[in-house]
């Protein structure tokens, strides 16, 4: 079965890759700014929508895996992962089958993280692995030879953190009440993204992001996101070369 590879950058320029089950730490990375230079064409729509499904996927299936059932009802994790896909307009016959895939899986899986470099040693990236098996690691070091890269210690260049990205009615005092509500559900942080939208993101521990999750969803916040993020310290901006090895690296991993 074929892994998702996703670039979520509606808030910021983030790049995230999902094989299966994978997720990039939160890797910023300038050059994909050109993106917003075609944004308004039908195939970067296409894109955007590919790539929002892809991360809905992702959070389907990972909420069957830690929520341990495909029930909705059953299952508060994944109720709210489907509530947000639909809401975006995501096939319920898509969603259905990252349900089945995941429930599917079985096994004992367990949470890796994986190191890496690559680009000429440029470019640090985070993989999570949700796996029962090391065979992805495995196929992962032999695409990191093919373009020049190696695992390696980078995690001291990210902050590990909690992402809880939601949308409340607009109001005067939305950053004023959202940062009452932050202190209230014992967040760490919270930042407005974009005012008009009433787009606003929420950081904790990330040990506490359903707890934290759930008692926003009770003062009337709609979650868009919430993962298990790691946030770089600084950005690069690659040349022409370089982000196409970059890309090179990311297509390799959609045939794991």
């Amino acid at each position: 079965s074929k892994p998702q590879n996703e670039y979520n950058g509606s808030h910021g320029v983030h790049g995230v890759m999902s094989v299966r089950g994978f997720h990039a730490g939160r890797l910023l990375l300038a050059g994909h700014s050109k993106w917003a230079n075609i944004r308004h064409t039908k195939a970067a729509k296409d894109g955007q929508k590919s790539l929002l499904f892809a991360r809905f996927t992702r959070q389907i299936r990972l909420a069957v895996i830690e929520g341990k059932s495909p029930n909705p009802t059953m299952n508060h994790m994944l109720k709210q992962a489907m509530d947000v896909a639909l809401k975006k307009q995501m096939p319920m016959a898509s969603i259905q089958a990252a349900i089945k895939r995941a429930s599917g899986q079985g096994g004992d899986f367990r949470r890796q993280v994986l190191e890496v470099k690559v680009v000429q040693n440029k470019v640090y990236v985070i993989l999570v692995l949700y796996t029962d098996s090391p065979v992805p690691k495995m196929n992962i070091a032999t695409i990191l030879r093919k373009v020049g890269g190696s695992f390696a210690d980078v995690k001291h260049l990210f902050t590990e953190t909690g992402m809880i990205v939601a949308t409340r009615e607009q109001s005067q005092k939305l950053l004023e009440d959202a940062t009452e509500h932050a202190i209230a559900v014992g967040a760490e942080d919270v930042e407005l993204m974009n005012e008009k939208e009433g787009l606003l993101n929420f950081t904790c521990s990330p040990a506490e992001i359903q707890r934290v999750r759930k008692e926003l969803e009770e003062l009337k916040y709609n979650i868009e996101s919430a993962e298990h993020v790691y946030i770089p310290h600084s950005t690069i901006e690659l040349n022409e070369s370089e982000a196409a090895t970059y890309s090179k690296f990311r297509e390799k991993l959609k045939t794991i």
